[in-house]
């Protein structure tokens, strides 16, 4: 595939950027004028290119406010608060930057100025989880023109490894909204400003998390009748690390349906294929110190940035500072259970898995075509189980679907619309 930036990961991040035009996350001629400021391989012209064409979209926005521009203030502030989430990004290299918390802080003033300006309700919520600590969360209602008979299905979308919750809003409130569903996005542990700000850390539990999230709704509904939402009816949907925690959120009942996008089976057999099988064991079992696989990594880390911005941001994302202790947790992320058992038969609802052809992460044959194999072994055919690999970029090879958001929303919500029951009428156009 052709490369607007010639560093395969800087490319993939640039796409993540441009693939949101559709949806207004960006403008194609903003993301070119920026495209010509970045270097392969260093962050700092990432962050000026990013950081300055945010300032001219948010230029833009505050403009438009004054002269009374609803739709270019909408579109101005989604843009800006993309660019700056893009601006920070592959500053993570060195977890303790400020840059972090400022322009995240900054990404989510602009998103939440740009959902008083949708054309149907977005609520701010919190969500009360653990010793006093609270997760920002939004609820996004349907248009007014896409409500469905009877009462609105939820689709709960989940953060992965690197995403904020503001992005999430492409990849399916963005879908979901103009076809009838609510979406209900939250920052979890070890995401977006809960992480850099409130040092709230990754964990592999995510059922546990995603439990707190249904509480709060639950209150949510009983305490707004008017807003029509339906308990019986909640899928949950993530990408990539989201893809594994949507399956582990699914393990809660109160979960009707599942969508996994891109995601692992087990992160330590995904590491090893990454790093290798014989290292990652010699760190689990603890057979070489720490302080020498550190010191030695950090060699590797010196010439490789893309390995040097995982390893940065896992340290972000969990709080532990050593590597070899980070990587060594990585083996807790895991859909497998002591003697070849697998949480996955413990799932009650049906699933969408997806999996992608061109992908830096997670091959399809030992992520999705694991998760869907152990589905069918577990259940058999009677959920209604179903595995999704696209070919070529356009309908959604990339890993996440980056790029090809538009074929990810068909395909999810076709898929929903068939587990709930939902049908729609024909529609006649005419030459």
């Amino acid at each position: 595939m052709q490369r607007i930036i010639s560093s395969e990961f800087f490319n993939f991040e640039y796409l993540r950027v441009l693939g949101t035009a559709p949806f207004q996350g960006s403008e194609v001629g903003e993301c070119l004028e920026a495209a010509y400021k970045i270097r392969s391989n260093d962050p700092e012209s990432w962050f000026r290119a990013w950081s300055e064409a945010a300032a001219i979209s948010e230029e833009i926005a505050e403009t438009s406010l004054r002269t009374g521009d609803r739709e270019a203030a909408r579109w101005a502030f989604l843009r800006s608060s993309n660019y700056r989430r893009a601006s920070e990004f592959l500053l993570h290299h060195n977890p303790n930057d400020s840059r972090l918390v400022t322009a995240i802080s900054q990404s989510i003033s602009n998103f939440r100025k740009a959902c008083q300006l949708f054309d149907s309700p977005v609520y701010f919520l919190e969500i009360p989880y653990e010793n006093g600590a609270k997760l920002p969360a939004y609820l996004f209602m349907p248009t007014e023109a896409s409500t469905l008979p009877g009462k609105i299905p939820i689709v709960i979308s989940t953060g992965g490894f690197d995403s904020i919750q503001e992005e999430l809003y492409y990849f399916t409130a963005s879908g979901a909204r103009t076809r009838g569903y609510a979406t209900l996005s939250f920052e979890g542990p070890g995401q977006g400003i809960v992480v850099r700000r409130d040092k709230l850390h990754l964990r592999p539990d995510w059922e546990a998390v995603v439990g707190k999230v249904l509480d709060q709704l639950e209150v949510v509904i009983h305490e707004h009748p008017e807003r029509n939402l339906d308990m019986s009816r909640i899928a949950i949907a993530g990408a990539s690390m989201g893809g594994y925690f949507a399956l582990r959120g699914a393990l809660d009942p109160r979960i009707s349906a599942c969508i996994s996008i891109d995601g692992f089976y087990d992160l330590s057999v995904l590491t090893r294929a990454r790093v290798s099988s014989p290292l990652m064991t010699a760190i689990e079992q603890q057979y070489i110190a720490d302080g020498v696989f550190n010191a030695l990594l950090s060699i590797v880390l010196a010439l490789d940035f893309q390995k040097k911005w995982e390893m940065g941001h896992a340290i972000l994302a969990t709080g532990i500072t050593s590597p070899a202790a980070a990587m060594r947790t990585w083996q807790n992320y895991s859909m497998a259970l002591p003697e070849s058992k697998t949480r996955l038969s413990e799932l009650k609802c049906p699933v969408l898995v997806t999996g992608t052809r061109d992908t830096m992460y997670v091959p399809w044959e030992a992520g999705p075509q694991r998760i869907y194999d152990e589905l069918i072994r577990a259940h058999g055919s009677e959920k209604k189980h179903e595995l999704w690999i696209p070919t070529g970029p356009g309908q959604g090879s990339l890993q996440a679907k980056v790029a090809a958001l538009a074929a990810l929303h068909t395909k999810s919500f076709g898929w929903l619309d068939e587990v709930f029951g939902i049908k729609r009428e024909a529609i006649t156009v005419h030459e």
